[in-house]
């Protein structure tokens, strides 16, 4: 990941109907990709596409905290601490 060209990607694709539907259809073919990967570990389909919509939900927001940080740090942090408070939020439930 380019934390440089991540600010001129997000104004691309904010400005274009077809680079939107593009990076949805990316999470989509993720999301089915981790249940997938997790059924066939033996979770439970619902558990599986519960967590693999987490995990993407996970990944965006932890990206965008990383992209806004301006501090060096690595991904990593960003998308554990994103997956952290879902969890907490999903506890409340």
């Amino acid at each position: 990941m380019n934390r440089e060209i991540a600010p001129q990607m997000k104004a691309a694709i904010a400005s274009s109907a077809e680079l939107q539907e593009r990076e949805a259809l990316k999470r989509i073919g993720l999301s089915v990709a981790m249940t997938e990967a997790l059924v066939a570990r033996g979770f439970a389909e619902p558990v599986a596409h519960l967590a693999a919509e987490m995990g993407v939900l996970a990944f965006k927001q932890g990206y965008a905290a990383w992209v806004d940080a301006h501090d060096g740090s690595d991904f990593g942090p960003h998308a554990l601490a994103a997956l952290e408070t879902l969890r907490e939020a999903s506890s409340a439930l």
